[in-house]
Formats: structure tokens, C-alpha cells, sequence
């Protein structure tokens, strides 16, 4: 399950997924690669929060609205396709796994352009691993070693934070209302959760976290999955665990994975049940059949409108989720 030469020919999800971006080619033309951000990572401690019960509720079929997309190397096709965010106007922004392509499409799945992030300096492609859309409308995407801020008009580069070395590395992003970011570090085999400020300059570093999938809510709460006990953590704003539910036994929240909040503070969850929503506290709500894909779930994105967009086998569809309590 699962998801910087640009390129460009002519996709706040909160994360999304549940729920933190050498040269820089454009097939118009070249853009300069801005200088990497410096980081500085102080620790803090993680305390141990006793878990939330959860409750039972009913599974859903979930009416399609729009189904597009297509697999294949071309401009507006995907290939591996792992990783979807959207906007404010729900323009949907996919990315290749691999091949390191970006490309936006509007909500209907016209397409409007094609990039290609820079691929690692030390170990070749690499892979991107999420995405995000901030309130000034800028595209970030991580890539392995390096978080890329994209306009999204047009898809041009407009900075770089690096993981630093071979052995350093980024996975999923997710960012609150006011461009605040979170991430996944990864350092000798270590995973840690960081708290950036809109610059990338980090505020807090939580050691020894879960890897699973991480998403971010507009009040700064962060929201991880750990896929081996079946559970979701939340981390605040300060990086102090608030609270954690699920369990191995929980089929809800059994082997949970990406991550998505929507604005109202539900939490969507990819796990071994389907796409299963809780709502703040924990309580389970209900699973949300995403079989209109036609071949498995690979990522999913909420929008600020409350709209689910989902991503698998090189197809994307917008589903009706009705409404949630």
C-alpha cells in the first residue's frame, strides 16, 4: 500500500496520505535551483498516553462522481502513481513513485502540466512519498532526501530543503493552516517526526516514532500511523503525544497506514478493514468502500471543501462520502 531538473509540459489536502516538495529542468525552459535550507534539530521527550477506546458503526458503499486517468509515460498519464493532493479549488496534483513526475490536473482530470523533481545526488530517482498544498497555494513535494516547493500555477521551483546526506531521508509531509510543516526524518535506520516553520527551519524533533503514514491538521496537530500495533498516534503543535487509539486487535485500525484529516477534524485511514473514518476522539465511524478504482488504494486526499479524492491503479476518482457526524 502506498507513495529535483523540473520539467514542464504545459496536483490543504490535509494529508493526505491518511494524514509531512540538483538541476531543474522544464521542457519550456530551465529555472535555477534555489540554495538548500540548512537544519538544525533539537530533541525533546516522547511521554506514553494510555489508549481511546473506539466504538463500531456500519461499512458504506461510496457512489463515484468522477473516475479518470490512465496509466502510461505520457503527458497526463501515470506510472506507479503513489502519491495525490488537492487544492483549494480542487485541482488534483499526482505524482509518479519512480519516474519523479509531478503533474496537475483540474478537477475534472483535465490536464495542465507535467514536472520532473530533481532525482537523488547520492542514490539515483529515489522515491516521492507525498504531497501537500499550502494556504499560499504552494506545491510541496518530498522526495526521498529533499522536500521541493512548487508553484502551482505552473509547476516552477521555488526552494529546496535537503535531508543533507545518503543517509538521511524524508517520508510524507503534511502542513497546517498557516504553512507550519511535519515530516518524517530518517537518520542510520532511526525514524523521528519533524516540526518545521513555513521556512523549514525546525522547531521540534519527537525521536523514535512510527513510519506508517503521518498527516497534519490546520491547528498543527499531527496525526501517525504504526502499522505493527494497530494504532494512530496525535501529537500536538509543542510535540507532546495528546492521545493514541486503535490496537492489534482493533480490525479498525488493524495495519493502518496513510493518513488524511478533513477540516472538521475526522480522521481517514487506510488499513487492513479499507478506508476507514473516526471522528476526533478515536470512535470509529464507518468504512468507505473505494472498490470504483478497480484495482486497490495507493493514496487519498481530502479537500478543504470535504471532498475525497483517491488514487490507485493509475486512476483517480472523486467519491461521494456523504455525510459525517
Amino acid at each position: 500500500m502506498g507513495i529535483g531538473c523540473i520539467v514542464a509540459i504545459a496536483a490543504v489536502a490535509l494529508v493526505t496520505v491518511g494524514g509531512g516538495v540538483a538541476a531543474f529542468m522544464m521542457l519550456r525552459s530551465a529555472a535555477p535551483t534555489p540554495s538548500a535550507v540548512a537544519i538544525s534539530i533539537p530533541a525533546i521527550a516522547t511521554p506514553t498516553i494510555p489508549a481511546i477506546a473506539t466504538t463500531t458503526a456500519t461499512k458504506e458503499k461510496a457512489a463515484a462522481l468522477t473516475v479518470w486517468g490512465e496509466a502510461g509515460n505520457g503527458a497526463g498519464q501515470l506510472t506507479d502513481a503513489r502519491s495525490i493532493t488537492v487544492d483549494m479549488d480542487e485541482n488534483v496534483y499526482v505524482a509518479d513513485y519512480d519516474t519523479l513526475r509531478v503533474q496537475k490536473f483540474d478537477t475534472t482530470g483535465k490536464f495542465q502540466w507535467i514536472v520532473q523533481v530533481p532525482k537523488d545526488t547520492f542514490a539515483g530517482n529515489k522515491g516521492i512519498w507525498g504531497m501537500a498544498v499550502d494556504s499560499k497555494n504552494v506545491l510541496w513535494v518530498n522526495r526521498t532526501a529533499a522536500l521541493f516547493k512548487l508553484s502551482t500555477a505552473d509547476g516552477k521551483l521555488l526552494g529546496t530543503i535537503q535531508g543533507n546526506y545518503d543517509d538521511k531521508s524524508f517520508k510524507y509531509i503534511g502542513l497546517d493552516a498557516v504553512g507550519n510543516i511535519a515530516t518524517l526524518h530518517t537518520l542510520a535506520g532511526d525514524t523521528d517526526l519533524l516540526l518545521m516553520d513555513p521556512n523549514g527551519k525546525v522547531r521540534k524533533r519527537v525521536k523514535n516514532v512510527p513510519e506508517h503514514g503521518l498527516a497534519m491538521d490546520g491547528a498543527g496537530n499531527v496525526y501517525l500511523s504504526d502499522e505493527f500495533e494497530g494504532q494512530i498516534q496525535v501529537i500536538d503543535p509543542q510535540g507532546t503525544i495528546k492521545s493514541k487509539f486503535g490496537s492489534k486487535s482493533d480490525k479498525h485500525t488493524s495495519r493502518p497506514e496513510y493518513l488524511a484529516v478533513d477540516g472538521k477534524g475526522h480522521i481517514f485511514a487506510e488499513t487492513g478493514e479499507g478506508l476507514d473514518v473516526f471522528d476526533q476522539g478515536g470512535g470509529y465511524i464507518k468504512t468507505i468502500d473505494t472498490s470504483a478504482l478497480k484495482g486497490g488504494l495507493r493514496s487519498f486526499a481530502i479537500s478543504s471543501k470535504g471532498h475525497l479524492f483517491v488514487l490507485g491503479n493509475d486512476r483517480v476518482a472523486e467519491l461521494d462520502i456523504g455525510t459525517l457526524p
